[in-house]
């Protein structure tokens, strides 16, 4: 698998949101790169198969969500490629 990657991943330990569409699923990321994300779910995964699309948020100083589709499922990990992504900046009342 490693020779299809075109990207350096990083090894993280981050906590993300998985949005599907109504459902919410926390998860660890466990490597990024540019072009993707490695997710492991800690308690039973959702129904994810290759080609579904989803979305992933992570926090920080500016939250992001990132657009993505599931390019391997192997429960308990996905692999996500990034496909777009919006930044929430944090307003003060």
């Amino acid at each position: 698998m490693a020779a299809h990657r075109h990207r350096l991943r990083v090894g993280c330990d981050d906590t993300c949101l998985l949005n599907l569409g109504d459902l919410h699923h926390v998860a660890k990321i466990i490597n990024i790169s540019f072009g993707g994300a490695l997710v492991h779910f800690y308690s039973s995964p959702p129904s994810l198969h290759i080609g579904d699309k989803c979305s992933i948020s992570m926090g920080g100083e500016v939250l992001r969500e990132y657009s993505c589709e599931v390019v391997r499922a192997e429960t308990p990990n996905f692999a996500l490629m990034f496909t777009g992504m919006r930044k929430f900046i944090a307003v003060e009342y």
